[in-house]
């Protein structure tokens, strides 16, 4: 299933419209690196609040498709 999440970056100056699925959410949520450290979780925003800031600071924002398989 299909949906559409609102993310906002890190630094908070950049608005990503992301593509993806339960599976590769969740994927992402037990991820760790290499060197056993836990991935930084998304920073998700609503619908209103991305139009807000794309009017507010006139910036683009960009779409992405997130798709993640496990490796088990």
């Amino acid at each position: 299933m299909e949906t559409t999440s609102y993310i906002r970056s890190d630094s908070g100056t950049h608005i990503f419209i992301m593509n993806t699925d339960r599976h590769s959410l969740k994927c992402r949520q037990r991820c760790r690196m290499m060197n056993g450290n836990k991935v930084k979780p998304f920073r998700f925003i609503s619908y209103k609040e991305m139009n807000k800031f794309q009017k507010k600071y006139d910036q683009k924002v960009f779409s992405i498709n997130y798709k993640v398989h496990s490796k088990l």
